[in-house]
């Protein structure tokens, strides 16, 4: 199975677990063979490591189900770990189109809608002006897409994450 590990640096590390046994595993990281041994110090994340003939204190912090704090003799690191089925899996939903939904990100009054039903935007394109705080702050898509719905008027009160706009997918083809 291959992992792909990006650290806070944005350097990636593509680690393939070749064989694995009680303990110990033949790895491939980033293309180099290694051999590593693996001791579960007390099954809350801290191991004692042997790789290629070297020992190690680690422990394995996770955060999240891919969020990592991994701390190797002493140094820490964020890592971000996904196996290949996730990483393909993130690939496939990146590259569909996203529907959107424009919410307000303060509460305000709407002083001008800038688009009409059917209307398509590209990404980062005005959708309306909303005044908070004697200030006007222009509200954009971050995707685009095509204006499916507009839920407020004009000259009315919204509260802070209300919905505001529905922008559907722009289908290609």
């Amino acid at each position: 199975m291959k992992y792909f590990l990006t650290l806070a640096s944005g350097r990636e590390v593509e680690l393939e677990v070749l064989e694995q046994g009680s303990g110990s595993a033949r790895l491939r990281v980033d293309g180099r063979s290694v051999s590593a041994e693996f001791l579960d110090v007390d099954r809350l994340g801290q191991y004692a490591v042997g790789i290629d003939g070297r020992s190690y204190a680690a422990s394995i912090e996770q955060r999240t189900d891919t969020d990592l704090i991994v701390t190797l003799a002493g140094e820490s690191f964020a890592v971000r770990a996904v196996d290949e089925r996730e990483r393909a899996a993130g690939e496939l939903a990146a590259s569909r189109p996203k529907a959107e939904t424009i919410m307000a990100s303060m509460p305000g009054i709407v002083v001008g809608i800038q688009v009409d039903i059917g209307q398509t935007l590209a990404p980062g394109d005005a959708v309306l002006v909303l005044e908070a705080m004697k200030m006007q702050n222009e509200i954009c898509s971050e995707h685009g897409g095509v204006v499916q719905e507009i839920l407020i008027a004009e000259g009315e009160s919204v509260a802070g994450n209300q919905v505001l706009v529905k922008l559907a997918p722009i289908e290609e083809g």
